[in-house]
């Protein structure tokens, strides 16, 4: 795990933000998948599905 940063002014409280790669293909399936302007919520909901379904 990596360590903790301090986070900058502009950061937003009890949120970080991560640079994440994406095969095209996957990238692609996503954006259709999630509509206009809703990648990040549709991202976030499918890793809370995974925990919840690995029991975490």
């Amino acid at each position: 795990m990596q360590d903790k940063k301090q986070k900058l002014a502009f950061d937003r409280p009890k949120s970080t933000m991560k640079n994440i790669r994406f095969e095209d293909e996957l990238l692609e399936q996503i954006e259709k998948a999630a509509g206009k302007g809703q990648f990040s919520a549709w991202v976030k909901e499918a890793c809370r599905m995974k925990l919840k379904s690995d029991k975490y």
